[in-house]
């Protein structure tokens, strides 16, 4: 029997006519190299976004405390007045409002945004998930 070797190479091996083969590209990197690990870890990363939010908080807090005192020294101040003008801010939908009363009877005479526009206010803010994407 004759012996027959295989082509191993495929540059060997016969081509087709009016088509050469592809050069094969080399790898330029080891396979076993590993991407180089983070400078800064999740719990870094973790610990510093806590603390983010914590100041955030706190600022919101001084914030409500300044606006709650601000009021009550406007209020305060109308009462030492003829007038009745009252300051406060709307719960549900976290406006602002003026109320001027009569002193005598305790009417309302105006109220500032009115009634129907705190609940308006107050839908949209509760259909902002519904209505929008994301805040802006």
């Amino acid at each position: 029997m004759p012996n027959v070797e295989l082509a191993s190479n495929t540059a060997a091996a016969p081509q087709a006519k009016g088509l050469e083969a592809a050069p094969q590209a080399k790898a330029t990197r080891p396979a076993a190299e590993v991407a180089p690990a983070p400078k800064i870890s999740i719990k870094e990363v973790a610990l510093s976004v806590a603390a983010a939010k914590n100041a955030s908080v706190d600022q919101l807090d001084r914030s409500a405390k300044e606006v709650k005192e601000a009021i009550d020294s406007l209020n305060s101040a109308m009462a030492r007045a003829p007038t009745t003008l009252q300051f406060s801010v709307d719960s549900a939908s976290k406006r602002f409002v003026v109320q001027v009363t009569d002193s005598s009877t305790g009417e309302v005479i105006l109220k500032f945004p009115g009634d129907a526009v705190l609940r308006v206010a107050q839908n949209i803010e509760s259909m902002k998930g519904v209505l929008f994407d994301e805040v802006l």
